[in-house]
């Protein structure tokens, strides 16, 4: 889901609770967040997000249709179904129209990929007869539909942390910091740093025994490796959850995982010395936002905030900021 540029909202927000030498004091509600109904998406938000992805899906599916327009030129080329598996040219092309994945053929020598062509090749001339050519390239489409559907949701799991990451460089630089950050060599932000404080995605500290979306730690950011101060539970000042997906069917799993993910964190620290927890979500259905909101309430959860409401992101973003 491709969510609506945030605007950035500076300054400390009033509302949320402070936190002193490591203890969790009585939370307060954000003011922005005054019921639970504040957290649910709105059905506008939910046909946006669907909006976006279709428009998405259209860009990224373009170059697959260019893809098999090239292989339906070249087969038109072939007088012969049985010409096909030979032709070095369209070897790909040929594997991916019988159902034989790029994973699926590295586990195959050339022989066993040739052999396995053929059958299937012998099993489409013998559906299709002269339409031989029109049914590879379904076919072909078919494969590709599901490399589509991959990359669609990696698009989609990619929303949130560029949304907050973003939000986050956005604040920083009105607040005149000049945050460092690491990336991945695909360009994935890895890391930002500011003062005395380092924000980490995806991290799997080995005491807690499991990924965590994001993890704010009490560190300068400046040395080459995180992996000591990742195993210091000293240092951990904040820990946050993810869930970007807009549909509203996959809602309540998500919020299970995160909750989960959560409470283990909670387990592992204790209540006494955990870090501050918060919670970002595109997709927060009515039971959803009531358990959220409850946990706000009674300080399970220090923060919250719904994805699609611009204002809910950039006031956890300043809160989170300020610890």
């Amino acid at each position: 889901y491709l969510a609506p540029s945030i605007t950035p909202i500076i300054g400390k927000m009033s509302g949320f609770h402070t936190r002193s030498k490591g203890v969790v004091s009585k939370p307060n509600r954000p003011t922005h967040i005054k019921s639970a109904q504040d957290l649910v998406t709105s059905r506008r938000a939910i046909c946006e997000g669907f909006l976006a992805q279709a428009r998405a899906k259209t860009k990224e599916a373009a170059p697959f249709i260019e893809e098999a327009r090239e292989l339906w030129r070249s087969l038109k080329k072939i007088s012969q179904i049985h010409e096909v598996a030979h032709q070095e040219d369209l070897r790909d092309e040929i594997a991916a129209a019988a159902g034989l994945s790029d994973k699926a053929q590295s586990h195959l020598d050339e022989h066993e990929l040739e052999r396995a062509l053929e059958e299937i090749l012998d099993e489409i001339a013998s559906r299709a007869h002269d339409e031989w050519r029109e049914e590879i390239v379904f076919r072909y489409l078919l494969t590709k539909g599901d490399s589509l559907g991959g990359r669609m949701r990696n698009i989609a799991g990619a929303f949130g942390p560029e949304r907050f990451t973003n939000e986050i460089l956005a604040q920083l630089g009105n607040r005149g910091k000049q945050p460092k950050t690491k990336a991945s060599t695909k360009g994935k932000i890895k890391s930002i740093s500011w003062g005395n404080r380092t924000l980490l995605f995806d991290k799997k500290p080995s005491f807690i025994g499991n990924s965590i979306d994001v993890i704010l730690l009490n560190i300068d950011g400046d040395g080459e490796s995180l992996e000591k101060p990742l195993e210091n539970p000293e240092l951990f000042v904040a820990c946050g959850e993810l869930k970007s997906g807009i549909d509203p069917a996959g809602a309540d799993e998500h919020w299970k995982t995160a909750n989960c993910a959560l409470d283990r964190i909670r387990r592992c620290f204790g209540r006494s010395k955990r870090p501050a927890l918060f919670f970002l979500g595109s997709a927060i259905e009515h039971s959803m936002a009531k358990e959220i909101f409850a946990q706000l309430r009674n300080g399970r959860l220090d923060c919250a905030a719904n994805f699609t409401v611009p204002e809910q992101v950039a006031g956890l973003v300043s809160w989170l900021v300020d610890l």
